[in-house]
């Protein structure tokens, strides 16, 4: 399992979460949520999950939609229940048997917007936060295979160079460091009088 797989299981176990208690509680909202879920969970088992790239992209944009358009929120079951089923999905490359993770991806989704519609449960403020946060996962997500191939090409380029003589550590660096050190504490000890 690799970071990017990592990224991608989290951004959509916490997105199923997040976007099922946007959806209104209706029967539309519920028969929405469903069919996205089911084709997620075809075209997962057929196809693969997502590309973290890609979902990261798709899911921090649809945050930020929501976010800016309130009116939208309309579509947040489509995007749960997808989100949903591709988490099923992964649950199941993690030798999850499939027939216990597809179903563990429905608990979220069901258990995200029954609690919903407890207005203690996540009242607007903390929505409109989690929707932040899950623009910086989603965002986050997307640049995870790019920090990868980066990460594996400057391994690539030090295993073909010689090694390099260690530099020592200037005088000066030290010095920066101490005294911001010692004067960020003599800072705190006189604002706390």
């Amino acid at each position: 399992m690799t970071l990017d797989f990592h990224a991608l299981w989290t951004l959509t176990g916490v997105g199923t979460v997040v976007f099922a208690t946007l959806a209104a509680p209706s029967w539309r909202a519920r028969a929405a949520a469903a069919i996205a879920f089911a084709a997620a969970t075809a075209a997962g088992a057929w196809a693969g999950p997502p590309p973290a790239a890609a979902a990261g992209l798709l899911v921090a944009g649809a945050a930020v939609a929501l976010l800016l358009r309130p009116a939208l929120r309309s579509a947040s079951p489509i995007v749960a229940g997808a989100l949903a089923g591709f988490w099923g999905i992964l649950l199941g490359a993690q030798d999850v048997p499939l027939p216990l993770a597809v179903p563990a991806g429905a608990v979220c989704l069901i258990a995200g917007t029954w609690y919903a519609r407890q207005p203690a449960f996540a009242p607007p403020r903390m929505r409109d936060e989690a929707l932040f946060v899950l623009t910086i996962l989603g965002a986050a997500t997307a640049i995870v295979p790019g920090v990868q191939d980066g990460w594996r090409a400057a391994v690539n380029l030090s295993l073909q160079s010689p090694p390099a003589a260690a530099l020592p550590l200037p005088a000066w660096t030290l010095g920066v460091g101490v005294s911001a050190l010692l004067l960020g504490g003599l800072y705190s000890l006189w604002s706390r009088r």
